[in-house]
């Protein structure tokens, strides 16, 4: 419920207010939607805490650029056709393949991702 809460506000803003403001920020993603993929993936006050922190960087004092947001996720593996993804979800380190650890590749297991959105045309839809 808090989760919506917060990303009916984050939608509300990108839709009307920062239409009127026009883009400011120095970041890419911007702030509001790095805020609200950190949302979607996180629990409400880490979310909160990381917004609040992206929305102090945005500012003269940094230098700004490419920032996706940075989630810990248990990745799954399925072996069934994908669905369109809505993001992708970019493993900060990767393992080395070797058949050593080929075990431990097939298992599910928590990693830290980068979140990505997909922007295809299919994604849109």
């Amino acid at each position: 419920m808090q989760k919506r809460f917060f990303l009916s506000l984050i939608s509300f803003y990108q839709r009307y207010i920062s239409a009127l403001l026009g883009p400011k920020c120095r970041y890419y993603p911007s702030c509001s939607e790095y805020s609200k993929q950190v949302f979607e993936f996180q629990n409400p006050i880490v979310a909160f805490l990381k917004t609040f922190l992206r929305v102090l960087s945005c500012n003269q004092f940094f230098q700004g650029g490419i920032s996706y947001p940075k989630i810990r996720k248990l990745l799954r593996h399925s072996f069934m056709p994908p669905k369109t993804p809505k993001y992708w979800l970019i493993p900060i380190k990767t393992k080395n393949f070797t058949f050593k650890n080929l075990p431990c590749i097939t298992r599910d297991s928590i990693q830290n991702v980068y979140i990505i959105k997909n922007f295809s045309k299919v994604s849109r839809a």
